[in-house]
């Protein structure tokens, strides 16, 4: 297979209900409509349920779809390892319950053209729409923000949105950098503060940033636990505390 255009990482841990939701067969039918060149990395994080076998045999009705699998290490490292295994000019990492749906992508194919280095979806400003969004996540969800933007002079509206797309090298570059999540908690389904984190550095480190407004649905999970909240806060004081001394360096 030819270098892809576009390599779309998806994190899996405990999927086996989104996968009968069909989540994956909705990703192939907008993906081989498209007229740019593609593939899809789905990373199992070590998943004690179906979801390894519903994955490789998937892979053998479709076209495009490989399968990596990983010992358990939480998000951070399924997405991590899933970007130095993807492929593509650009990788797209996507939540695997299609919050936002995958169709989203459309929107960011104007500005890949303009040399931008990250397009991240953002669930508030203009074009975003929140459906059934429960108001006391909602209200947890933007308290969280407020505290990454104050804490990490970070003036990003949503950095916790799971459907962010880089060039290749700046998403290898960044995630060869991420210090505070990558020995973060393993527990669950506790995925950590590593959006904060990379778009921290890619601030940090003067890569050329866009928004888009994306359509997020909320879809109950049973997988995060009341702590979460804490332990994310825990890793952007920590993000702060690596930065003031000196944790970051720049290079290539």
């Amino acid at each position: 297979m030819k270098k892809p255009f576009l390599s779309i990482v998806i994190p899996a841990y405990n999927e086996e209900e989104n996968f009968k939701r069909g989540v994956l067969f909705e990703i192939e039918k907008y993906l081989k409509k498209q007229n740019f060149s593609w593939e899809v990395v789905l990373v199992n994080d070590g998943s004690t349920d179906k979801t390894l076998g519903f994955f490789n045999s998937f892979i053998k009705k479709v076209k495009n779809f490989r399968v990596l699998n990983i010992p358990h290490g939480g998000k951070f490292l399924a997405v991590s390892a899933g970007v130095f295994e993807a492929r593509g000019d650009f990788i797209l990492f996507t939540d695997f319950d299609q919050s936002t749906p995958i169709s989203e992508v459309s929107k960011t194919l104007p500005l890949l053209k303009r040399d931008i280095d990250i397009v991240i979806g953002s669930r508030v400003g203009e074009d975003a729409k929140r459906i059934n969004d429960p108001f006391f996540r909602y209200i947890r969800s933007r308290s969280f923000n407020l505290l990454v933007r104050i804490i990490l002079f970070l003036n990003i509206k949503d950095t916790q949105c799971g459907f962010k797309i880089f060039k290749s090298d700046v998403a290898r570059n960044l995630f060869k950098k991420l210090k505070v999540t990558s020995i973060g908690h393993l527990e669950g389904g506790y995925m950590g503060a590593f959006d904060a984190e990379i778009l921290f550095l890619a601030k940090k480190f003067h890569f050329k940033i866009e928004l888009i407004g994306v359509k997020w649905q909320y879809f109950k999970s049973q997988k995060l636990s009341f702590k979460e909240p804490f332990l994310m806060l825990f890793d952007i004081l920590k993000i702060r505390l690596f930065d003031l001394f000196g944790k970051y360096e720049y290079v290539k």
